[in-house]
């Protein structure tokens, strides 16, 4: 079959550009391993007085082992993660915290390995700042790697006399990370994560001195003992390097953590307080969003807190003029004495504003996005009717709709469908299940019509979960009675 110019530019294209970011990502690793190698070399060699001691063939042979260790690392974490993330695409900031991380964890340890004990080395920071910024089954192949490649460069560092203790500090470390990891969604606070950290930590600790025991054959009691106090010492230096770096990591790499996310999704945070205060109608509706958008996010597997948090912050605008909206008014209604393209004006600047607002508060970007696109470009039709009822000519219907972009994350589709859901069951009566599935289902086909989740990657099976959900949610967080009917009661 003849090729058109087209395909065949396309079929060209993708696989130079495969080979671009390949070419890419290799000349990173290379370069950020042989950098770290001449570190770690530097460190080293006590020695060294002068370049000529640096850049003697001993020397120059070690810094090149020591790079291959640390490319060698870098490139099987990466290829791990291509793995079990099965072919989604890569964010271009992974690398980058990868390296920046080890780099923080091998000098760290190198140092405290050296000028204090081989078993108060550091080596959990990475696999934990991996876990919590990336992915927790990469976090764990980090540590499992990393600890590896200290081991070997440490030997190869500071010679082989310390096999059996730098051993079972490896150990005591890889097994540490991997507790420290499994139970990290149960740490959703910075005071449960020192709580787990100093539990493992006195676990862990058993390890050294069980090693040290066999290998002396219990000749050195006080030796282990103090080989497993500076084990516990180490998982809570991790610890607290851990809770200083995280905070840097988030502002630096704009990343989000479950931390960064819990306070966000305090009340006591000062936008939301502001937003309680000032429009407190907006603000409970924005609370019982956050609640649904919760469980549609979990239903399809995309990041529940994070979708919460977007919710509790998507109608924040409407706090610059909170009396323009139904929710906050408390019998006026300024529409009344206002024409409708004002009215229009009014209530769709609150996406905008929203965006703003949350921009200036230093929050996620994400949170910004789903503020400006949670309504898309669908039509204001309680405005677009009341001006066609002042005038028999045509109305221009683009006046009558938000400008915004459409929602660009599955989140944001969440939150588009959520808050129409939310507004409108609040406002009917009793319904029969068959009418309140009729009403959801309407809401969610409207915005395909109007084709809002061109944009955002989300599936027909998405959205029908995600109706699901709704549909045996709202009664719930309402504790409102549907009413079934004398045929469908059972």
């Amino acid at each position: 079959m003849k090729q058109t110019k087209a395909e065949g530019s396309a079929e060209i294209k993708k696989p130079a550009y495969k080979r671009a970011v390949i070419l890419k990502r290799a000349l990173f690793i290379a370069l950020t391993s042989i950098v770290l190698a001449v570190i770690i070399r530097l460190f080293g060699y006590e020695e060294i007085t002068s370049a000529k001691d640096f850049f003697a063939a001993d020397s120059m042979v070690e810094i090149l082992l020591i790079a291959c260790i640390m490319a060698v690392l870098f490139s099987t974490i990466l290829a791990y993660t291509h793995f079990v993330r099965r072919g989604k695409p890569l964010s271009p900031k992974f690398l980058p915290v990868l390296a920046v991380s080890a780099a923080i964890t091998f000098v760290s340890s190198l140092i405290f390995g050296r000028l204090v004990n081989i078993y108060i080395v550091p080596l959990m920071l990475s696999s934990l700042l991996i876990a919590t910024l990336v992915d927790k089954r990469v976090g764990i192949i980090t540590s499992i790697l990393l600890s590896q490649a200290f081991f070997l460069t440490y030997l190869l560092v500071f010679g082989f006399d310390s096999v059996i203790e730098s051993t079972a500090s490896v150990l005591t470390s890889i097994i540490a990370s991997i507790f420290m990891i499994a139970y990290l969604d149960r740490a959703n606070t910075r005071l449960r994560f020192i709580t787990l950290g100093i539990v493992v930590g006195l676990f862990t600790s058993l390890i050294p001195f069980l090693v040290n025991i066999v290998a002396t054959h219990a000749s050195d009691v006080i030796y282990s003992l103090m080989s497993s106090l500076w084990a516990f010492i180490a998982s809570l230096l991790s610890v607290a390097l851990y809770m200083v770096l995280l905070p840097l990591f988030e502002v630096v790499f704009k990343l989000n953590t479950p931390f960064r996310i819990s306070e966000i999704c305090s009340l006591e945070f000062p936008l939301l307080r502001r937003l309680s205060k000032e429009a407190p109608g907006t603000f409970n509706h924005s609370l019982t969003v956050g609640t649904l958008a919760e469980l549609c996010a979990l239903a399809i597997g995309e990041d529940a807190q994070l979708a919460k948090a977007a919710a509790y912050y998507h109608d924040v605008g409407k706090a610059e003029h909170p009396e323009f909206f139904v929710e906050n008014q408390k019998g006026y209604n300024p529409h009344d004495d206002l024409i409708p393209e004002v009215s229009v004006k009014m209530i769709t600047n609150h996406t905008l504003a929203g965006s703003k607002l949350i921009k200036k508060a230093g929050l996620p970007d994400i949170i910004a996005d789903v503020a400006r696109e949670h309504h898309g470009t669908m039509p204001v039709n309680y405005f677009l009717y009341k001006a066609q009822t002042f005038t028999e000519d045509d109305v221009n219907t683009e006046e009558f709709r938000y400008s915004d972009p459409k929602p660009t994350s599955k989140i944001a589709a969440i939150i588009m469908i959520v808050d129409a859901v939310e507004a409108a069951t609040r406002s009917k009566g009793n319904m029969s299940a068959k009418e309140f599935r009729g009403l959801i289902h309407g809401l969610i086909k409207e915005r395909i019509d109007y084709d809002q989740f061109s944009d955002c990657g989300i599936t027909f099976k998405d959205v029908q979960t995600i109706e699901d959900t709704l549909v045996e949610a709202i009664p719930n967080v309402y504790h409102a009675r549907i009413d079934y009917g004398p045929a469908e009661k059972k």
